[in-house]
């Protein structure tokens, strides 16, 4: 039995949780993360930006309504599982859909606003699968969703820019459907009373100060309670701090390092990671990701090049990072439509170097972010 609460209303759903036992094998297919040549020699200098040759069961959270619809499960899913970014055709569990409800998209070029989604579980669960459903495509950048056991109280809709919680998925254009892979889930239901918080954050972009626009846009998730052999994370490598781009340059790089000190001191032991995604803004036009290890490339984690923002999503990829490892992104900027200097920030008109991964098992310190400057 699932409850939970939003806004006054009340949700009730029967879940049955019926689900056939799961094939344990292997990640989530091929990708980037098997290049395996070596490069002899050290990553470039952390935090450095540089100039290059550009020749080199339904159950809804809606306000609107105080009457859920019946739980279904995820066989039932008429997306077919498709264009699923991981995981393959599997039982996923129960879907729980979850909305803004018709929000008044702010009247500002960019605001950061969040939802929190509370409800609780008789027994523990893992989240098996996410699916994007953007309403009003043309005002939402991106979001991301946090897992916390620190509801904030505020009404729907709240400024915020804060990530408080453990992340677990993050939507930008071009993601519709990440599942898991079918031995790893995200872990809910263990915090006192079976209590979960799902926190959504939308970063709206409204740069002609529109007024009148309206957003119900959200997601859906799957939750199983046959609970997989490994609890998954999500980890960000990135920068925003110390991104300078200076206008009229084709090819501007921009190098981000996660040393190998933080990942001693942090990892606990290997990591399997099973999912990559890229993220910069608009002046991205090739990024990547490599792994050092001992003073040597060993991995290129993933790839985009060209970058494309309305095309960004969570390659699936089978690969282990160790305690040590060096993650090193490279951003590359074209500038040439700009005539001031581009920094690092929260608005879709500055930019971030980014990688995030999905990776189990799940570090246990919650430990989440790394950047140059860690």
């Amino acid at each position: 039995m699932v409850t939970g609460s939003r806004t006054g209303w009340l949700l009730v759903g029967a879940l049955s949780f019926a689900l056939p036992a799961c094939d344990s094998g292997g990640g989530g297919g091929e990708g980037s993360g098997g290049d395996e040549t070596g490069t002899s020699g050290t990553p470039t200098t952390e935090g450095t930006t540089t100039s290059v040759d550009p020749t080199a069961a339904e159950t809804t959270a809606n306000p609107t309504t105080g009457n859920p619809t019946t739980a279904t499960t995820g066989d039932d899913d008429d997306s077919g599982g498709e264009d699923d970014s991981s995981g393959g055709n599997q039982d996923l569990g129960e879907r729980i859909e979850l909305r803004v409800g018709d929000f008044p998209v702010p009247v500002q070029e960019t605001s950061y606003n969040c939802w929190d989604f509370n409800f609780s579980l008789d027994e523990l669960g893992h989240i098996t699968a996410f699916e994007a459903i953007i309403d009003n495509a043309a005002y939402v950048h991106h979001f991301v969703v946090t897992l916390t056991a620190n509801p904030s109280g505020s009404g729907d809709g709240y400024s915020c820019f804060d990530l408080a919680g453990d992340m677990v998925w993050a939507w930008a254009p071009g993601e519709t459907r990440f599942e898991l892979p079918p031995e790893a889930g995200y872990l809910i239901g263990d915090t006192p009373g079976g209590n979960v918080t799902l926190r959504l954050q939308v970063h709206y972009n409204n740069p002609l100060n529109t007024p009148g626009e309206v957003d119900n846009s959200g997601f859906d998730f799957f939750v199983t309670t046959d609970l997989r052999e490994n609890n998954a994370g999500t980890l960000v490598f990135g920068d925003i701090e110390g991104i300078e781009i200076p206008p009229g340059e084709p090819a501007h790089e921009h190098i981000m390092t996660c040393r190998s000190e933080v990942t001693e001191a942090q990892f606990p032991g290997p990591l399997h990671v099973f999912g990559s995604s890229m993220h910069a803004h608009n002046l991205g036009s090739v990024l990547y990701s490599e792994v050092w290890r001992d003073g040597e490339m060993i991995s290129e984690m993933n790839r985009d090049d060209p970058f494309d923002f309305e095309n960004q999503n969570m390659k699936p990829i089978d690969f282990d990072l160790e305690p040590g490892d060096q993650i090193v992104n490279h951003c590359i900027y074209d500038s040439t439509s700009r005539d001031e200097t581009t920094f690092g920030g929260p608005g879709t008109q500055d930019e971030m170097c980014w990688n995030t991964i999905a990776y189990y098992p799940k570090i246990p310190s919650g430990f989440d972010y790394c950047s140059s400057f860690d």
